[in-house]
């Protein structure tokens, strides 16, 4: 009888935690959706110019994450990683907004980036003062 607690407890701790990682997978989509509609309109696309960058801006944010996962712990050669990243993309978002555009895409991002770490923080000091 221990054992079958014990059993149907691991799998519920397993399935448990499944479905947190989906969670976690769901608020990255989240963040991801909420920066490209802050860049499109940033950068005022047009709806012919948003369609045809969504499906680049995905690949680079994909690939951006992956590279900050896979040398975090290097920070001169991340940063590296990543301006290879970002002159890579700005290649290809060129001929869909233009050179100036292509480049505040990044300067973009940034500010979006440095709002969401704003808001976090202040959500935190909302929490400790309540």
């Amino acid at each position: 009888m221990k054992r079958i607690l014990y059993i149907s407890s691991l799998f519920l701790l397993m399935t448990t935690a499944a479905f947190a990682q989906d969670d976690a997978r769901g608020n990255g989509a989240k963040v991801r959706e909420r920066m490209e509609e802050y860049l499109q309109k940033r950068l005022s696309l047009s709806k012919n110019e948003a369609e045809r960058f969504s499906p680049i801006f995905l690949n680079y944010f994909n690939e951006l994450r992956q590279t900050n996962s896979q040398f975090r712990g290097d920070r001169l050669v991340l940063q590296q990683k990543i301006v290879d990243l970002r002159l890579r993309y700005r290649e290809q978002f060129k001929p869909i907004m233009g050179e100036k555009r292509s480049n505040d895409v990044f300067v973009f991002e940034h500010d979006f980036v440095n709002e969401v770490k704003q808001l976090r923080q202040e959500r935190i000091q909302n929490r400790r003062g309540n």
